[in-house]
């Protein structure tokens, strides 16, 4: 196995400044890295979502009458849920990428200023065309 060192906390005396791992143990960490990221994006697809997903649910679920007619009126705040998802991953970026400016080298700090939030965007943008564009009118199909 190859070992390698990583300088993870720039701040502590040279003597404990580096750690010793193995690729396997840098692998697994930067696939659990990936997957925390595509994981908030997907939460921040489903805020964005909740307008429609919502009332689809219930009625796909057979509770109708003023309940779902209610939760169909959160239609209106279609903007503002949408926004809440993008501050959602926005927040999420900045604190993964916060931490990565301690624990990361130079390069790899600079690698992740792009693909930490196009990470979480393009899962986003997935999570919600398959919502609102997918799910939704098959809820509203079996209601």
């Amino acid at each position: 196995m190859e070992t390698k060192l990583l300088n993870y906390q720039n701040d502590q005396p040279e003597s404990d400044k580096f750690a010793v791992i193995t690729f396997r143990q840098e692998l697994m960490v930067r696939i659990k890295n990936r997957l925390a990221w595509v994981g908030q994006g997907i939460i921040g697809g489903l805020i964005g979502s909740l307008c429609c997903a919502l009332p689809a649910a219930v009625i796909g679920a057979g509770l109708s009458g003023g309940f779902a007619a209610a939760l169909v009126g959160l239609g209106r705040f279609r903007p503002y849920l949408i926004l809440a998802g993008l501050a959602f991953i926005g927040l999420a970026s900045w604190y993964s990428l916060r931490r990565s400016r301690t624990r990361c080298k130079p390069e790899e700090y600079k690698q992740r200023l792009l693909t930490v939030p196009m990470t979480m965007l393009i899962s986003f943008g997935i999570v919600y065309i398959l919502v609102i564009y997918l799910i939704v009118p098959l809820l509203y199909k079996m209601g």
